[in-house]
Order: structure tokens, then sequence, then C-alpha cells
């Protein structure tokens, strides 16, 4: 790879970072603005509200990794912090499983319709012989949508392993943003994990091109 094409490519990455955040933060002051409203319609509408935030977490863990984490403050003022989790964990489970079983049945075609496939494919030198405990290790930190699709594209895991990987690794995660949605400061704190994954993020990318340019700068020295 040539300098400039690492630099289009590392640039290409943080224009990505910076649009998903600022997506993600923008959905945050959406749903922080009108919170009150979207708590009573869930209370006024239990059955439906509760059936639109399933469906939400689904299409969450699809296609839109993140973009409901400002709906879990207020599932969590409007049924209490286990419920919440609870529906959280499920919707994202469920949507986490559809994503690997679109991986594992059509494959790359309709993989690239419905995320990255340049994020996916970054990610197939990582997967370890062990992947039951590297997904539930993964579930804690990474978006679902990569995970769901790595696994179902690069390995041979069953479909009850995955689900149970899936809900441990998950679980954890539901029911701290739960415990956090009920915190006076839910949304900064959100906001302030939104930040500090992107820079996160964009820094490890930057040092593995730094890496792989200067091994590859050494091959050939």
């Amino acid at each position: 790879m040539t300098k400039s094409s690492s630099k289009t490519s590392s640039r290409r990455e943080l224009i990505w970072l910076v649009l998903v955040a600022t997506v993600l933060i923008g959905a945050v002051v959406l749903v922080r603005t009108n919170a009150r409203e979207i708590t009573r319609f869930i209370e006024a509408n239990p059955i439906l509200g509760g059936g639109l935030y399933l469906v939400l977490n689904i299409l969450d863990a699809v296609i839109a990794p993140g973009a409901t984490l400002p709906l879990i403050p207020v599932a969590a003022h409007a049924w209490g912090r286990v419920p919440a989790a609870l529906v959280t964990v499920t919707g994202w489970t469920v949507g986490s499983l559809i994503a690997f079983l679109i991986a594992r049945r059509w494959g790359y075609p309709i993989v690239r319709k419905l995320t990255s496939v340049e994020r996916v494919k970054k990610l197939k030198p990582y997967v370890p012989n062990d992947v039951f405990w590297s997904v539930v290790l993964l579930r804690l930190v990474m978006p679902m949508d990569v995970i769901s699709y790595v696994a179902g594209l690069f390995t041979d895991m069953s479909i009850s392993r995955y689900v149970i990987a899936t809900l441990l690794g998950l679980t954890p995660t539901a029911f701290l943003l739960a415990y956090l949605g009920k915190l006076p400061h839910a949304y900064d704190l959100i906001m302030f994990g939104i930040g500090g994954a992107v820079v996160a993020a964009y820094f490890l990318f930057t040092r593995r091109r730094t890496s792989r340019a200067t091994a590859h700068r050494a091959s050939h020295a």
C-alpha cells in the first residue's frame, strides 16, 4: 500500500467515524429534547410503545448500531431498569441473529447493502479459533452489526452457540446502560461515551495502519 493510498484510507475512516458520531449525537439531542413526550407515549401505549422499542432495537443491531442508545433512558424511566434492559437485550439479540443468518445464507451480495464490507473484511484476520468467547468479549465493545456479519461469513459457529455468546456479551452492557439511563446526566454520559469510542477507534485504526506501513517498509528494506 502506498503512502498516499494509506492517507486516503485513513481520511475516509475518519470521515466515516465523524459521520457516525454526528448522527448518534444528533439522535441523543433529538430524543433528549422530546424525552417527556416519548415517555408519555410509551406509558399511555405500553404494548405499542414496547413493540416499537423492540423493533427499533432489532433494526439497530442489523443496520444502525448505536442508534437506539438515546432511547434506553426513556425506556428505563417508563418501565424501570430491569424491564428496559430485558427488552433491549431481546431486541439486540434478535437483530444480531438476523444479521448473522443473512451473512450465513446470502454472503457478501446482501451484506454489502446493509453494512460496510470494508470493515467486515478488516476484521477477518482477527477471527480466532475460539470464536465463542471472542464473540462474548467483542459484544461488550464493538458495533453489533459488524460482529454478526463477520461471524456469519467467516466462521462455522452454530446458531445456538452464537445466540448464547451474544446474550452473554450484550446483557451486561444493556443492564449498565439501563442503570445509567436513570441517572440525572444520562444523556451527557451517552454523548461522552460516543465521543470516546470514536476517538479510541480512530487511534486504533491509525496505529494499525502505521504498524502495517512500518512492516511493509521493513520487508522491502
